[in-house]
């Protein structure tokens, strides 16, 4: 009963930073898709995932789709800035590493583009540094949804880097990927900075901060020992004002797309 305890006031505090404006609680944010918090395979908060991905190998279109509509091979974005592609898939392994260590979800790399649960390629119409589109399964028969498909898109016509340099106008791959896929498993922007999920990009982390950890494993379970891949960074619960005295870059932004979802 104590756990179901723990749950209950959990919840109730994550609707209050949900409800929130740039101020947040726990610092994470909850997608908020028609209604409901959603996440892999399970409706149940909790319960481990296991996702696959894959890259995009001709030009494609979604229909329904508000973001990444139109999707292109993913060196349409990272070739123009001298990035190989052995370069680009390493980063982009990275990334996905961030999220296992801390919570209990795998992603595994398959080759089909079709198949695949999240699939990361170019914008073929380019807008913004990067997008990420959410659609859901039908409601089960207690109206809840799961996350059908992830898509997650670079603008081809932005210069990409790896690396931190300070210069905030060239965003790093690693960080922006890592960012997305926080959207593609189910987290939404919870304040201006101090989070890796937090919706402007800056330099001030390279890694996830406690509340994208405390965010992912509230919806898959924690993995063993997370506590030491929090980094410092910014405190939670800093305010819009506050974050954009910093240096920041442009914001991640955000959107909706699918069935009522998507992030960038």
């Amino acid at each position: 009963m104590r756990g179901v305890s723990l749950v209950l006031i959990l919840l109730a505090f994550t609707r209050i930073a949900v409800a929130g404006e740039q101020r947040t609680f726990l610092g994470f944010r909850l997608l908020d898709l028609e209604n409901q918090s959603v996440k892999w395979q399970s409706p149940r908060w909790g319960e481990r995932a296991a996702v696959t991905y894959a890259f995009a190998t001709h030009a494609s279109s979604t229909e329904g789709a508000r973001n990444c509509a139109k999707m292109l091979p993913p060196e349409a974005a990272y070739a123009p800035s001298h990035i190989s592609r052995t370069a680009f898939r390493r980063e982009v392994a990275a990334a996905f590493r961030m999220w296992e260590t801390v919570a209990d979800i795998t992603f595994r790399e398959i080759d089909s583009a079709k198949a695949a649960n999240i699939l990361i390629g170019a914008q073929g119409e380019p807008i913004g540094r990067a997008f990420t589109n959410v659609a859901l399964k039908p409601a089960t028969a207690d109206g809840r949804k799961v996350i059908a498909r992830s898509l997650i898109c670079l603008n081809p016509r932005q210069p990409w880097k790896i690396g931190f340099d300070g210069n905030l106008g060239v965003y790093d791959l690693r960080y922006t990927i890592a960012h997305e896929i926080g959207h593609a498993i189910g987290l939404d922007h919870p304040s201006a900075s101090g989070q890796l999920m937090s919706y402007r990009y800056d330099e001030r982390q390279k890694g996830l901060q406690p509340g994208d950890i405390k965010g992912a494993a509230l919806l898959y379970g924690a993995r063993s020992g997370t506590k030491r891949f929090a980094g410092s960074g910014i405190a939670t619960g800093s305010s819009h004002a506050a974050a954009i005295k910093g240096a920041s870059g442009w914001p991640f932004g955000i959107g909706e797309g699918g069935e009522r979802a998507g992030a960038r």
